[in-house]
């Protein structure tokens, strides 16, 4: 069988989301197709809400790259759900060894997570003013 691999995607409510496969192996090579995947749905700062209830494991450089500036500028807020004890303690080890530049938490359910992301949504919608109708 064909590893599905991550599934990225944007929320109407426009938070980013990506969802890991179970019992998945992330690696640099996946962080990479994650962040273009990213880029092409939103280039723009935004949250992200991360599924990885049960990721196996994390490389270190795959740890790395997810601190890089030139992804961490693009994350405005993210949430990490987790519903392993081992994927949960994973978790908090990248955050105190990776601590990420925006703000981050670890959740084990969907709800309580977009609850807390939408305070990180831009202000701005890029929508016109009712008054630039044209």
């Amino acid at each position: 069988m064909v590893d599905p691999g991550p599934k990225v995607w944007l929320g109407k409510d426009g938070i980013l989301r990506v969802q890991y496969p179970q019992d998945f192996n992330l690696t640099l090579d996946v962080m990479e197709l994650v962040h273009r995947k990213r880029l092409e749905l939103m280039a723009t700062p935004c949250p992200l809400l991360i599924y990885a209830d049960t990721v196996a494991s994390a490389e270190y450089e795959a740890q790395q790259f997810a601190s890089r500036e030139d992804v961490a500028e693009l994350i405005t807020g993210m949430g990490i759900i987790v519903r392993s004890v081992f994927t949960r303690a994973m978790s908090e080890i990248f955050m105190r060894f990776h601590r990420p530049p925006y703000p981050t938490r670890i959740f084990k359910d969907e709800q309580p997570a977009l609850e807390w992301l939408t305070q990180f949504l831009p202000r701005d919608s890029g929508a016109p003013d009712a008054g630039d109708a044209s």
